[in-house]
């Protein structure tokens, strides 16, 4: 607990229940002896219990943090101003100061992407310093300071509704920006690898319950963001009031009832200073990337998936703006990829398990690029071929996990970790420079049937590369993808087969409890 009287007894929502015998009761002979029966809860309820203040901080922070997320390019839209009036029988344009509905669209793309991009710069900047300065001055500091940057995003946002334009574009370009400067993620992710490595913790037992509370994160967020964009009201002040309202209280909390989760390292992290340990990173960033081939084409190949999944952020204006439907019906229409993604997530490893990892991950690589060549050239003609598109791709949502399995099994431990951070910052550094590209490619005026598609020419002209890449010099290597994938499916079968050979008396005594867990 380290000094902060987490103790067993204090813990709120504790499922341990506790009975007490009375005095002067006889027990064996034996006078005024007490008896104390201790019932443990589930592993994962007892793991919920013992840091319910971290899980509930972090969870809440990236709760606010996907609510702004989710409001940004509607709030955008809301900022535009023009001279055409409002016409009240029309179709609701986005904004309550402008009457060109296609003016208003492309002027809120446009924002939205250099906002976007301004997000990235702050988490590269926050990615150099993050992982140093919580070795520094520890998590629960950087944990605090990124929920009062999310905090002051909410007073831009609410500074830019009663801003005259050039001053609201700009509050809103700082208040993405200052997003970005909390990772959560990365945070989250420093965290529960602090938890599962405390005496008497579970790993298995740590994410179970951290991916629990996300998921169900993520669908109140889905909801919630569905419900907020539907709406035809372009007032946003009482909102940007509540988020900021919140997350002042929540940084409060965090930094009142979270407690510390930093080891204590074997070697000294705070003698050099933060700015000299970000240079030593960039230092061996930089001799690992002139040294490994294998790793510069991984960053390559991320930074064209990166590049292509930025594209995506053109989607919602290109269907309400070229298939002309209202701003609510278009919410509804898409609202239910989450519930399907989520049905359809499983696909991809059942495949890799019939067909093997290697076949099973061509398999889904050459569906995925194959709905965008049958699909994408013929979104105009219908809103159904563009909604087709949208939804069948979600028989894919599970490769992103294997992909992630292969990132892992690239190198050895202390390369993987490098590495997984140099992809972090390839993902901002591409996010920082193509998200205004595609805002600029992007034209709700357009009329011509090329210079509408422009946006997604580009994403399938980043796919596309993307696929010559790892068919071509990283699946062709010796150490290449299918001596990755090979080495993973050998890594499942012995784990298979060892949960096969297991005695069948071990697993009778298994309890209930520890049946639900697994």
């Amino acid at each position: 607990s380290q000094g902060h009287g987490f103790s067993s007894d204090h813990y709120p929502c504790s499922l341990r229940v506790r009975s007490m015998g009375g005095h002067g009761e006889e027990v064996n002979g034996k006078v005024g002896q007490e008896k104390r029966v201790e019932k443990e809860g589930s592993p994962i309820s007892d793991e919920f219990a013992r840091n319910f203040y971290l899980y509930a901080v972090f969870n809440g922070a990236a709760f606010m943090l996907k609510v702004v997320n989710k409001l940004e390019q509607t709030f955008a839209r809301s900022l535009i101003q023009c001279e055409m009036p409002i016409d009240p029988n029309a179709t609701f344009t986005g904004s309550a100061w402008c009457g060109d509905r296609l003016l208003v669209i492309d002027q809120g793309q446009t924002l939205s992407s250099r906002g976007q991009g301004m997000e990235c710069f702050f988490k590269v900047v926050a990615m150099v310093f993050l992982a140093i300065l919580a070795d520094v001055v520890g998590r629960k500091p950087v944990l605090v300071i990124g929920i009062a940057c999310t905090g002051i995003s909410a007073l831009c946002f609410l500074s830019a509704t009663a801003s005259p334009t050039w001053l609201a574009y700009s509050l809103f370009a700082l208040g993405q920006g200052l997003q970005g400067a909390y990772p959560a993620e990365l945070l989250a992710g420093i965290v529960v690898n602090d938890l599962s490595s405390e005496e008497g913790t579970d790993l298995v037992v740590v994410n179970q319950v951290q991916g629990t509370l996300a998921l169900f994160n993520i669908f109140v967020t889905e909801c919630l963001g569905a419900w907020l964009n539907s709406s035809t009201s372009a007032d946003f002040a009482t909102t940007w009031a509540l988020v900021a309202l919140s997350n002042a209280t929540l940084a409060m909390c965090a930094w009142k009832f979270a407690r510390e989760t930093k080891p204590k390292f074997d070697v000294d992290r705070t003698s050099k200073g933060i700015l000299a340990g970000v240079k030593d990173e960039f230092h061996e960033y930089g001799a690992l990337l002139l040294t490994n081939k294998m790793l510069r084409l991984n960053l390559t190949l991320f930074a064209f998936v990166s590049a292509f999944f930025v594209g995506m952020s053109v989607d919602f204006s290109f269907y309400i703006s070229y298939h002309k439907v209202p701003i609510s019906s278009a919410v509804l229409h898409l609202f239910w990829k989450f519930p399907v993604g989520v049905a359809c997530f499983g696909i991809a490893d059942k495949l890799c398990r019939k067909f093997g990892m290697k076949q099973g991950f061509v398999i889904l690589t050459l569906t995925s690029i194959s709905f965008d060549v049958l699909l994408m050239p013929f979104f105009l003609a219908s809103p159904y071929v563009f909604l087709t598109h949208q939804y069948a791709t979600l028989i894919c949502a599970g490769l992103p996990v294997i992909s992630n399995a292969v990132d892992a099994r690239w190198f050895d431990q202390r390369l993987t970790s490098k590495f997984l951070s140099m992809k972090s910052l390839t993902e901002y550094f591409v996010g920082m420079m193509v998200n205004p590209v595609y805002g600029a490619v992007f034209d709700a005026h357009a009329t011509g049937y090329f210079r509408r598609m422009a946006p997604y020419a580009l994403m399938f002209t980043f796919k596309a590369l993307n696929f010559l890449l790892m068919f071509g010099p990283v699946w062709h290597n010796p150490e290449g993808l299918p001596t990755v994938l090979d080495r993973i499916e050998r890594e499942r079968a012995l784990k298979d087969g060892q949960r096969e050979a297991a005695e069948p008396g071990q697993v009778a005594l298994k309890s209930s409890d520890e049946k639900k867990t697994e």
